[in-house]
């Protein structure tokens, strides 16, 4: 490096890399996800199946939850993160983007 501005250059992005990659490789903390969230509400989601609006949603069936579902990022797990909402799902939870997995 020949002078102070090239130091400041190659510097400064090394500095906020330091910062933000461990973040990023550690996971941050997934919140986990509440009946009450905006989202939550528009689609639908219960934390237990069985709590569904069968009126609301007449295809929903009990046997339709969060650890059969395409979304649930962690097959046989008792919560796991929700590809929908980004956060933190119950396995027996429900919501109308149920997408049964193959």
């Amino acid at each position: 490096m020949t002078n102070r501005r090239d130091f400041v250059l190659k510097f400064v992005p090394m500095a906020g890399a330091a910062v933000v990659l461990p973040r990023v490789a550690l996971g941050a903390e997934v919140e986990a996800l509440t009946e009450d969230n905006k989202m939550a509400v528009a689609m639908g989601f219960r934390l237990h199946t069985d709590k569904a609006d069968q009126a609301k949603y007449p295809k929903h069936s009990n046997d339709q939850m969060c650890a059969k579902c395409l979304h649930f990022t962690v097959p046989g797990a008792e919560t796991a993160k929700c590809d929908l909402f980004n956060k933190m799902v119950p396995k027996g939870g429900w919501c109308s983007g149920f997408s049964k997995r193959p």
